[in-house]
């Protein structure tokens, strides 16, 4: 086969793949609002017991006293828009810090919830991530906080969907303060009472939204492929 008719293929294939990319992404939105509205339904009229974060866990700060220069290499650490984006801690998605040997700096756990502590508008802080990774030694960008549970009855999967819910965003919104760039403010959200359905229901709710959001990651996935297979045939074509 010469490489006229081979360019020729090339060009039919790569011209179709924005059509499947389509399908993708529309899939991938449509799993969006599923997740979105099947949450905010489950959560609008849980039931449980009344609970605040400061009477199931305990909050930390992220890095304190890093420059520039610290950054780059080192050991791990969780950036600002890993927690923006994901419901789940991206264990894909790290960068580095300089840490000294001696040098005390609170450590991300397996469990902890994370959230954004400041922000340019208010919608944007007290968004969170639940980390259930393994990493020994991992850290926190200076921009958010972490909370670490103590007590048995918070199951993080089912955490990691709560604090995402529409419920949950409209009790936190409050607590922004600021005029060009918003602040939370962590003792009050630390006091801030919400219902904590039983272990069971936990588990439940949890695994219900894992499913849906096991198969958009899998779309996500997909779609990934799609862009580096178009990359690599257009750079086949000018060979």
């Amino acid at each position: 086969m010469n490489s006229t008719v081979i360019k020729s293929c090339i060009a039919s294939l790569t011209s179709s793949i924005p059509i499947w990319e389509t399908s993708i992404f529309c899939k991938i939105i449509d799993f969006s609002s599923l997740i979105r509205g099947l949450s905010d339904n489950i959560h609008r009229d849980i039931k449980g017991e009344t609970v605040c974060f400061s009477g199931v866990g305990e909050a930390y700060s992220g890095l304190s006293g890093k420059s520039g220069d610290d950054f780059g290499d080192g050991e791990p650490f969780i950036t600002y828009m890993n927690v923006y984006q994901n419901t789940y801690i991206s264990e894909k998605d790290y960068e580095f810090v300089q840490i000294a040997p001696n040098e005390r700096q609170n450590c991300v756990q397996y469990g902890d919830a994370l959230f954004t502590l400041s922000s340019e508008t208010p919608e944007e802080v007290g968004i969170g991530a639940v980390y259930l990774g393994n990493t020994q030694k991992l850290y926190l960008n200076s921009f958010c906080f972490g909370i670490h549970f103590y007590d048995e009855r918070v199951l993080p999967q089912y955490l990691a969907h709560f604090i995402s819910s529409f419920s949950f965003r409209k009790a936190i919104y409050p607590l922004a303060q600021g005029s060009t760039r918003f602040n939370l403010q962590k003792n009050d959200f630390m006091k801030m009472k919400f219902v904590l359905p039983t272990l069971e229901e936990q588990e439940r709710i949890a695994k219900t939204l894992d499913a849906l959001h096991y198969c958009m990651a899998n779309e996500k996935s997909l779609l990934e492929q799609y862009i580096l297979l178009k990359r690599y045939l257009l750079s086949q074509m000018f060979i």
